[in-house]
Order: C-alpha cells, then structure tokens, then sequence
C-alpha cells in the first residue's frame, strides 16, 4: 500500500494533470456507454442536421482539411518533427513524441475494436468514399490530438517567447478542431464519435504530458516520481 507520503509527492508532481487525465476519461467513458445504449441519437442527429446546413459553402475547406488531417500527412509530419528533434539534440522530447502520438493511434484502434459503431448510415458520405472502419471514436480526430497535440506540448517545453508559445497553442487547437468538424461535416462520423474521440485522445496526451513535463502546468514540479 502507498504511504501517506508517496500519495502526497503524486500529487504534487501531477496536481494538473491527474484530474485533467481522470477527468476526460470519465466523460469518455459516459460518452461511450450511452453510445452503446444509443442514448446519443436525439444528439447526433441535432448536430448533424446543423452542420449539414452548411454544406456547399465549406466543401474545400472540409475537404482540405479531412485529407490533410488523415494518416499519411500526420505520419510524414510526425516524422519530420521527430527528426528535427534528433537532429538538435532534443531526446526528451522525442521520446515524449514516439510515445504520446503512437499511443493515441493504439488506443483508438482498441477503443474502435472494443465499441464495434458501424459508420452513419447516409448511403454515401458527402464528398467521400465510405470509409471501412468502425466509427467510434474518430481514428482523425485522435490521430491530430496525438499529433498535432504533441507538437503544442514540445514547442511548451521549449521555452519560445510566449507570443510563439500562444500562436502555436491557437493554431494546433483550431487545427484539431477543425479536423473533428471536417469528419461530421462530410458524413464520415457521428457527432459523438468525434467527442468521444476528443476525450479519450486528451485523456490520453494530458496524462503522458504530466509524467513527463510536470512543470508545464501551474502548481506541478518535478520532483522525483515516487516508486
């Protein structure tokens, strides 16, 4: 059993990041049980007939974005950055990198085996073939938390001048956002596939952030983990 003392250093070191992690784990995990108890059809089907009232005039947009977004570019960049960082000599944060976006990509792929969602049933997507894979939760919308999410927390751990610091945060957060809406809006998921996708992804890059960085957020240190 942990002392008294062990529970407190835990604490200490991860104040932010532990309720963070438990916190969007507890959503996903409501998400996902009224996904299979189809308490969220009402839901999907408001959001979905809103956010299809806009199609026609986001098509290359969504487009754009949907592709960018998808395995191959997010890999490549994935790649790059992870070579820069060994290029410059910046091991910790390669190693941050090869186990957060890797894990997000693992995890979804379990989540999806375990939930088995069959894909919308509109005949075809708008503007896309029928993708093959289970639906739930979105593979692009925690393929870019995993990513792009990961490339926010490094450029964090670097230490730029703060305006370089928000941009960034800014443009990887509309990034990611973006992608989750491109899915909905092209018919390729359910509104809920993307939340759940959201939740289970930054449970999952919130809890490996603060192991690794724990200074990066207000009030954790890095003091030694306990054993």
């Amino acid at each position: 059993m942990a002392s008294a003392g062990s529970v407190q250093r835990l604490w200490q070191r991860h104040r932010w990041s532990v309720p963070l992690s438990f916190g969007a784990a507890t959503f996903f995990v409501r998400f996902a049980f009224e996904v299979s108890e189809n308490e969220l059809d009402v839901f999907d089907r408001a959001v979905q007939k809103l956010v299809d009232s806009w199609r026609g005039s986001c098509d290359t947009l969504m487009v754009f974005m949907t592709d960018a977004g998808s395995a191959v570019p997010m890999t490549l960049s994935a790649l790059t950055v992870g070579l820069l960082l060994l290029t410059a000599g910046r091991r910790k944060e390669l190693r941050f990198l090869l186990v957060s976006a890797p894990g997000c990509l693992l995890l979804n792929l379990l989540l999806k085996l375990l939930f088995h969602r069959a894909r919308p049933d509109a005949e075809f997507p708008y503007l896309l073939a029928r993708p093959t894979s289970f639906s739930f939760p979105s593979g692009h919308v925690m393929g870019n938390v995993g990513v792009v999410g990961s490339f926010v927390v490094i450029a964090r751990a670097l230490r730029p001048p703060r305006l370089v610091w928000v941009s960034v945060a800014v443009l990887g957060t509309a990034w990611i956002l973006a992608v989750a809406l491109s899915r909905v809006y092209l018919g390729a998921h359910y509104p809920s596939d993307v939340l759940g996708g959201l939740f289970a992804s930054f449970a999952w890059l919130s809890a490996v952030t603060g192991w690794a960085y724990p200074r990066l957020l207000p009030h954790e240190r890095s003091s030694p983990a306990p054993h």
